[in-house]
């Protein structure tokens, strides 16, 4: 057998916990470890298990030997069979953990990490593959993460120094990062949104946490049309980004590009068919910036400009609008609709405080406030 193993229990009992995670990682050139991943690649599971319990303790030795096997995998090219392991490798490391304190989150980091990175390159794999169906790695890190999260908060450490809450939040952003992936593949049934307790003060973490959380709490912010505290979290993000990390600061300024100068036009304009064309035009760039989902939903802000302009035009008296009008306009604007969907998205658009009035079902009629009804609240 390798010295990996010893080498390893040596370091567990001198609690050099960066070490042990440096050694781990999937990207670990460690000359013992490579003779390692091949020695297992010879042995069966069991067997080498067996060799690592007689020089550390059994659930070490479990992280140890998944640890490995993931590592052997991705060489493999097998990364189903990687995820897996690395998988099992948290699980086993989490149930150590509990009886940790923060010492010991460089393993935890390390481990959750490469566990992020090896779902999505299964998932990725696995598609290609046409085996779409089992492409659900990414999904289970997830779960996986939040089951860590969960662990970390119940930490009830009285030395509030030492407690491994102080993880919560890098936890808390690879499950944003998992999120992140989601958005670009526009499945929005998996992204999850995450709420930290509030007796969690953000301020004692360190700043680059901060700033991931703010920007992933702006986005989802932003999809669930909660406009003003998306411009507080992104605004957050970006104030507190080092001006020479320039990636992440286009990151979260990715709103301000050309592509958008057609949807603007189209938002003011209340232009349905232009909204279509620019977001049909750019969707490629949309979607690999993890925004098409956020835009589309937009629309229906388009269908609420073009009703404020058909309502300028018409001038009812009484401020009562037919539905047939308005129908109408939106015919007029290149799309199709009829009076029940009309009557569906004025309903979403009064619901959401976009249009001040109510619906008269009987008469057809949308009744409108006398004072400005298509004034948006701030």
């Amino acid at each position: 057998m390798s010295g990996y193993p010893r080498e390893i229990a040596a370091l567990i009992r001198s609690n050099n916990a960066t070490a042990v995670a440096s050694r781990l990682a999937l990207t670990s050139r460690d000359s013992n470890k490579q003779q390692f991943v091949q020695y297992m690649a010879t042995r069966s599971y069991q067997g080498v298990l067996g060799e690592c319990e007689r020089v550390m303790q059994a659930d070490w030795a479990e992280v140890v030997c998944h640890a490995v096997k993931a590592s052997l995998g991705k060489r493999d090219g097998n990364l189903a069979e990687a995820y897996t392991h690395q998988e099992a490798a948290v699980e086993s490391f989490m149930r150590l953990f509990k009886n940790f304190n923060r010492m010991w989150l460089p393993v935890l980091k390390v481990l959750l990490i490469d566990l992020r990175r090896l779902g999505y390159q299964a998932d990725k794999q696995l598609r290609s593959e046409g085996k779409a169906t089992e492409a659900n790695k990414l999904e289970g890190a997830g779960r996986i993460m939040r089951k860590s999260l969960a662990q970390e908060l119940r930490d009830e450490d009285n030395d509030r120094d030492m407690s491994r809450t102080h993880g919560a939040l890098f936890v808390a952003n690879q499950c944003n990062k998992i999120s992140e992936v989601f958005f670009a593949l526009n499945t929005l049934k998996h992204v999850k949104s995450l709420v930290l307790p509030p007796m969690l003060s953000l301020d004692e973490y360190p700043t680059p946490d901060r700033i991931t959380w703010y920007f992933f709490q702006g986005r989802m912010a932003l999809m669930e049309s909660r406009f003003d505290q998306a411009e507080t979290d992104l605004s957050f993000a970006f104030n507190n980004c080092p001006a020479n990390h320039v990636t992440n600061r286009r990151l979260i300024l990715r709103y301000k590009l050309q592509q958008f100068e057609k949807l603007v036009l189209a938002f003011r304009n209340g232009d349905v068919r232009l909204f279509d064309e620019a977001l049909e035009e750019h969707q490629d760039f949309f979607v690999q910036k993890a925004i098409y989902i956020l835009l589309h939903k937009l629309k229906l802000c388009v269908y609420r400009n073009l009703f404020k302009k058909a309502y300028h035009v018409v001038k009812p008296a009484n401020n009562q609008i037919k539905l047939d009008v308005l129908v109408c306009a939106v015919k007029a604007a290149g799309a199709e609709a009829d009076p029940q969907q009309v009557e569906c998205m004025l309903a979403n658009l009064i619901h959401q405080g976009m249009v001040k009035g109510y619906i008269a079902h009987k008469q057809q009629v949308v009744v409108l406030k006398k004072d400005d009804p298509f004034r948006v609240s701030s």
